[in-house]
């Protein structure tokens, strides 16, 4: 003969199975923050390299000949700068100087190799998160025209 039903049981048994899904919850919470965490530390890290300013001079052509003005270099969270990204949001002065590991190192390519050649570069909170700085975008511009009657605009 079947055990017996009890409401007891039934509770359990629901108890139980709550317990094992909150169980496999925070394991994919604890896995998800050690992932973004080691993102982190390799964004940190990360030096610039030949092959990233290959592809950045192969995006800015492919933008200039689609007659765009800009090209997005790169995004990366606005909670990984010291200010969370305020600076930026506000464009305050002094916003270069919360860049931290790889977006400094692309401001310091962009500032030795590509702004003598006339290009800007334009940081910018490109997403939100409730109401807050999400991600920030690294963008290089160019100007509209260029006169080379002048060498410039």
């Amino acid at each position: 003969m079947s055990e017996t039903l009890t409401v007891a049981a039934l509770y359990a048994e629901r108890k139980a199975r709550r317990d094992a899904e909150l169980d496999q919850l925070h394991q994919a919470e604890a896995a998800a923050l050690k992932e973004q965490d080691a993102e982190h530390r390799a964004f940190l890290a990360r030096a610039m390299t030949e092959a990233d300013a290959a592809d950045i001079q192969h995006r800015i052509l492919r933008a200039f000949g689609r007659h765009e003005r800009e090209v997005q270099i790169l995004a990366f969270p606005s909670d990984y700068c010291p200010d969370s990204g305020r600076r930026i949001n506000h464009a305050l002065p002094g916003w270069e100087d919360q860049l931290p590991g790889f977006a400094k190192a692309l401001y310091a390519y962009w500032s030795q190799t590509l702004k003598p050649g006339g290009f800007g570069l334009q940081a910018r909170i490109v997403s939100l998160r409730d109401g807050m700085p999400g991600d920030v975008g690294l963008f290089v511009t160019w100007p509209d025209e260029f006169s080379f009657d002048n060498g410039g605009v």
